[in-house]
């Protein structure tokens, strides 16, 4: 067994090529394969020095499936690599479209949660997957050729998925609420 190297990117870990257009499927497999052979318990009576390798390795595998199969997490990760801190505190959401796009959004779900218009939400939820599908293009797009040569616009992208990422998850808590009311 190999130490683990704390250089290796996530995609080296995993195996796969670092691409933002990546097969989930196939890194869910990859992983799941190379856990097979670097479980802690496999070591469990080889050399102190061998079951801290295999720790350190399946944590990373694990961290690596973690980020790797959410767009989300798997572009914002790509683009720390270059540098460039998309979702930090200090960027400030400056494109007024987005939030003119994020208030509309809102506003139109506080007015189904007041109407308890479940069919309603779920055709937001429906109109919101479409809008996610859409920006996961765009950042293959943008993130398809490594180092990204427009990373203002992957930054831009990122935002906007991150803002609908979390719509998506204020959909589902209303949605059971409603349901439990």
């Amino acid at each position: 067994m190999q130490p683990f190297r704390a250089d290796l990117s996530l995609y080296a870990v995993a195996g796969l090529p670092e691409t933002y257009d990546l097969d989930v499927q196939a890194l869910r497999t990859q992983v799941l394969a190379l856990q097979k052979g670097l479980h802690p318990d496999r070591f469990a009576n080889a050399e102190p020095a061998a079951r801290r390798y295999s720790l350190e390795w399946s944590t990373r595998l694990n961290e690596a499936l973690a980020i790797l199969r959410d767009p989300l997490r798997r572009a914002d990760y790509l683009l720390q690599r270059q540098g460039v801190d998309a979702l930090g505190e200090q960027v400030k959401v400056a494109d007024p479209e987005l939030l003119m796009t994020q208030m509309i959004y809102r506003e139109r779900l506080e007015d189904l949660v007041a109407a308890h218009d479940l069919s309603g939400m779920e055709a937001l939820r429906q109109e919101v997957d479409t809008a996610v599908s859409g920006v996961v293009q765009r950042l293959r797009g943008l993130l398809g050729i490594l180092p990204c040569v427009e990373p203002e616009a992957a930054g831009a992208a990122l935002r906007e998925l991150q803002f609908l990422d979390k719509l998506l998850g204020e959909i589902d808590r209303c949605e059971e609420s409603l349901q439990n009311a």
